[in-house]
């Protein structure tokens, strides 16, 4: 299954672990996927890379599954899930901003760098000030 869906084990066994997942096991315990399984992998990747969180897939996995009757359900879902993506862009939009208006503040040019003067002209160090790359989490609760 690794294999058919580019999905490691780890995950693979971490969706299990989440209830997102629920292969069939042989008497000696090894797990045995289907069709539908396999299908299940890839909606679970889509819904991760849209920004969902495992506890929200969980409860989108049985409408997804049978789409009929379960519309209303699955539109509330996106409709939340959008609605939280464009907020998140307006704070973000909001945050440049205001990097950008500190910036000009401090009359810094957007493509100086500064480095201190022990460091080799070569080597690359990351700022101690530097922010984490993903300090947010953002995936949709």
């Amino acid at each position: 299954m690794a294999r058919r869906t580019g999905v490691s084990v780890r995950s693979l066994r971490y969706y299990e672990q989440q209830g997102l997942l629920a292969p069939g096991r042989t008497t000696g315990g090894h797990r045995v996927y289907t069709a539908a399984d396999e299908t299940s992998v890839h909606q679970i990747k889509q819904l991760l890379r849209a920004g969902f969180c495992s506890s929200v897939i969980r409860q989108l996995m049985l409408p997804l599954s049978s789409p009929a009757g379960s519309e209303a359900l699955l539109q509330s879902a996106f409709d939340e899930a959008e609605e939280r993506l464009i907020s998140e862009r307006r704070a973000i939009d909001a945050e440049i901003e205001e990097l950008r208006a500190l910036r000009a503040d401090l009359k810094l040019a957007s493509d100086v760098h500064v480095r201190s003067q022990d460091d080799a002209h070569d080597h690359e160090h990351a700022s101690p000030l530097s922010a984490p790359s993903d300090h947010r989490d953002r995936r949709l609760r």
